[in-house]
């Protein structure tokens, strides 16, 4: 048995790899290739004169840069591996993305797609099982056994990961038998208080009255309407939610039902989803073109409208128009503190850094009680022979007394790798709504938009309006009845002081009175602006309105 990595694009992203598996077939090297990214390659890497054949591609998620390539990679017959949720997006995804960037062979790759939900067979010997990872919706890690005698050899590849969920799927677990990792390296430090401000943003526009635009791609927008769909139900307000042409079409593949979104994959009126106090969510992520350019066009000139650009990083937003626009940088990643308890969980003997290069990947060297490599070119290393698992040529003997001493090196003994003998999680949404479990500070939002959770409360209900307005009146007419009877009590009949007590109970039941005009009305929403300040109110406050029309 002898256990190979090599990076498939390290000029691009480097979150490509292709792992050999020799010892399994005779006289051939079983190759599997995780991820297509851009400038991906694998007839570069494969020596046919050694019967190297690509047996299978794991695609990870439907994100540009992990999908670019397939078109250009498949061959020998290989299928594309990937969780059902990122299969049944797979086709709507690439289509969209015919129309921005290189995307080829588009049919070829969507007949060789094969949804993967437990463990699979890829040659006998070796078989993969996808895991969940957060980051998107339907994304996914792949863990790998491979037989070696009477035992299994585990390498897991995470893919871009997440500890947090992502719109109802669970995030990375913990819990695996891990004796290699393909370790994704991004991190990031800020998502959490850039998720909680993007729906801080767009609650506190929208609740005010305005109309507003979302600009995303597909999986961001569904993962955005999850969030808004979700707390607006929490804190008891009908916001409506509507989804334009291709996000639309994801949230339908997905089986979504959030509560006040409605997808509109095909739409001839734009206009209909521009609506006071109301959220359109529309691609690509500036709008340039597609629907989110249609839907810009409606609110461009409207100093009342707000819209919102939430791109992956790299691209330059839109910001023409007399309406208020803001940008936002989505980039699901762990922070560096949550990748370490990730490697500290799994104690592999390897950690192969991806998706990073030089010192982001450097960074990573001397980090772990494992084999850490952090290469950046595009030559085959070896992680396993016959003698076991070896570390990198370079290392010291010091490190390899390291992690033969801290680290399991003996494998893993499984009845039947194909049962459920081995238990992993399956890449499936949950019933479930967690947001605070996919970074959303619900303290913060709730402390703006007043959306706490009620307390169970035993004390007698307090008393309504009305109550308090007929106790002030008994309470003011028993004390003119008591200030009459202490008065004639004095021979005076006191009538100054019960006019006096009448115009206090006056004073107690009049509301304090403001003019406002109307300023949009349809739909069963009706917008009214002050005509003066009120103080001691403040954005969020309920308010009990009287109406009546000015003469």
């Amino acid at each position: 048995m002898r256990i190979t990595y090599q990076h498939a694009n390290p000029r691009g992203g480097k979150e490509s790899t292709l792992l050999r598996f020799e010892g399994l077939i005779p006289d051939q090297t079983v190759a599997v290739l995780i991820d297509a990214g851009s400038g991906a390659t694998v007839d570069d890497l494969l020596d046919r004169s050694a019967d190297e054949y690509l047996t299978a591609i794991c695609l990870t998620h439907a994100h540009l840069d992990h999908y670019e390539s397939l078109g250009r990679v498949i061959q020998d017959g290989a299928p594309i591996l990937a969780t059902p949720s990122t299969t049944a997006i797979l086709e709507d995804v690439l289509a969209a993305g015919e129309a921005y960037y290189d995307i080829t062979e588009t049919e070829r790759v969507l007949d060789r797609l094969d949804a993967c939900s437990s463990w699979t067979r890829l040659v006998e010997g070796l078989h993969v099982h996808p895991v969940p990872a957060g980051h998107a919706p339907g994304a996914c890690g792949f863990l790998f056994a491979v037989r070696d005698d009477d035992v299994y050899r585990t390498i897991l590849a995470t893919g871009d990961f997440t500890r947090r969920g992502a719109a109802g799927y669970p995030g990375l677990p913990t819990d695996l038998p891990v004796d290699a990792l393909v370790l994704t390296g991004a991190t990031n430090s800020s998502f959490e208080a850039t998720a909680t401000e993007l729906v801080t943003s767009i609650t506190e526009r929208v609740l005010a009255g305005a109309p507003v635009l979302a600009c995303v791609s597909a999986l961001t927008g569904v993962q955005i309407a999850y969030w808004l769909g979700h707390y607006f139900d929490r804190i008891d307000e009908r916001v409506p939610i509507r989804l334009a042409g291709h996000v639309a079409n994801v949230y339908d593949r997905l089986g979504y039902e959030v509560p006040a979104v409605e997808s509109i994959p095909v739409f001839d009126d734009p206009g209909q989803f521009v609506e006071n106090g109301a959220i359109a969510i529309a691609g690509p992520e500036v709008p340039v073109d597609g629907s989110s350019s249609r839907l810009f066009e409606q609110l461009r000139t409207d100093a009342n409208a707000f819209v919102v650009q939430v791109t992956g990083g790299g691209t330059d937003p839109v910001t023409s128009g007399r309406c208020t626009t803001a940008d936002f940088v989505f980039s699901n990643h762990p922070t560096r503190e949550v990748v370490d308890d990730v490697v500290a969980a799994y104690d592999p003997v390897h950690a192969v850094v991806v998706h990073q290069r030089s010192d982001g990947a450097d960074r990573f060297t001397d980090r772990y009680d494992s084999y850490v490599w952090a290469t950046d070119d595009a030559d085959e290393y070896c992680l396993f022979d016959r003698g076991g698992w070896t570390g990198p040529p370079w290392v010291s003997e010091r490190t390899v007394r390291t992690v033969e001493a801290n680290t399991d090196m003996t494998g893993h003994l499984f009845e039947d790798i194909s049962s459920s003998s081995v238990p992993v999680p399956t890449v499936e949404r949950t019933p479930s709504v967690d947001l605070t479990g996919e970074g959303l500070h619900l303290d913060s939002l709730d402390e703006r938009f007043g959306g706490r959770e009620p307390v169970a409360d035993t004390s007698p209900p307090s008393p309504t309006a009305d109550d308090a307005a007929a106790s002030a009146v008994d309470d003011a007419a028993e004390s003119v009845v008591d200030g009459a009877d202490e008065s004639a009590d004095e021979g005076s009949p006191g009538l100054a002081d019960i006019e006096r007590r009448l115009d206090a109970i006056e004073t107690r039941l009049r509301a304090d009175e403001f003019e406002a005009r109307v300023i949009d009305a349809h739909d069963g929403v009706t917008l009214l602006r002050l005509d003066e300040e009120i103080d001691g109110v403040s954005h969020g406050d309920r308010l009990t309105v009287s109406l009546s029309p000015i003469e």
